[in-house]
């Protein structure tokens, strides 16, 4: 398997495997914080008809409630689409949250935290219980959620990797021989790191003619037995240089048979 790829493969599992940490110790802590108070902690109640002035948060959830039997409407006064009352009637999950002797109406949303007046009109007792959110469980749990799906790509592109990257280990190349046919061997070679062809090393054997069958035989060539080595001989020391004998003066030539030999002298010849 290419480095590339485990490195690819391993980050994904660590990743994913993160992921799955968070998003469960994220989701305990945010759901022991419901299961602790499901109705919330009570906020203010008073008797419909009637306007409340107070704190809203906008990481809290506000839930009301009016007395069983009683008809209340509820409004945010200047109200926009992101701070208003939501019915429970749109959702139908009027019966989600339960509170003795009373019903749960809907919730008071909030997105900009600050002073709100709330506005009851009809006739009967509410109660307003506020229910706070676990802001590092919920950000756990969502950071969780996209780091899984964040590991889910990382870990397909390993996979892809996979297939489309190759080691640099020698493969063996297998070749199938016909019937009657002569296979020439081929030597185990290796992978061209840059274009993914193997590279053969592919003997050459010289071709002889055969006078039967016209085809040419292959040769194979026989080791060499290797020669032994001699044995250097030592080197012989060298003999001193005996000095050089001095050179005799050359004898003069004395004549031969008796006969002297006279010297001609021009100087010797009668002037005339």
């Amino acid at each position: 398997m290419h480095i590339v790829t485990k490195i690819t493969l391993g980050i994904g599992g660590v990743i994913l495997l993160g992921s799955i940490i968070a998003m469960i110790v994220g989701g305990s802590s945010f759901a022991d914080d419901i299961a602790e108070n499901p109705e919330g902690i009570g906020k203010w109640n008073g008797t419909s008809p009637t306007t409340y002035s107070g704190e809203f948060n906008m990481m809290a959830q506000y839930y009301v409630f009016v007395e069983n039997g009683s008809t209340v409407n509820v409004t945010v006064i200047d109200g926009n689409a992101t701070n208003y009352f939501e019915s429970c009637e749109e959702w139908g999950d009027c019966d989600s949250i339960t509170l003795s002797g009373y019903d749960y109406v809907g919730d008071i949303v909030i997105s900009n935290g600050g002073t709100w007046d709330i506005e009851f009109s009809g006739e009967g007792e509410v109660i307003i219980k506020e229910q706070e959110i676990n802001l590092g469980g919920l950000l756990a749990m969502a950071g969780g959620f996209y780091g899984i799906c964040c590991s889910v790509c990382v870990l397909g592109l390993g996979v892809i990797f996979i297939f489309a990257l190759d080691d640099n280990k020698p493969q063996q190349i297998i070749m199938m021989q016909q019937p009657g046919a002569f296979v020439q061997p081929m030597q185990q070679g290796t992978i061209d790191p840059h274009t993914g062809q193997p590279i053969m090393h592919q003997a050459t054997y010289p071709q002889m003619g055969n006078a039967q069958t016209g085809m040419a035989q292959p040769v194979y060539n026989q080791p060499t037995p290797a020669q032994p080595v001699q044995p250097t001989q030592p080197v012989q020391p060298t003999q001193p240089v005996q000095p050089t004998q001095p050179v005799q003066p050359t004898q003069p030539v004395q004549p031969s048979g008796g006969f002297s030999q006279s010297v001609y002298n021009s100087q010797d010849e009668p002037k005339l």
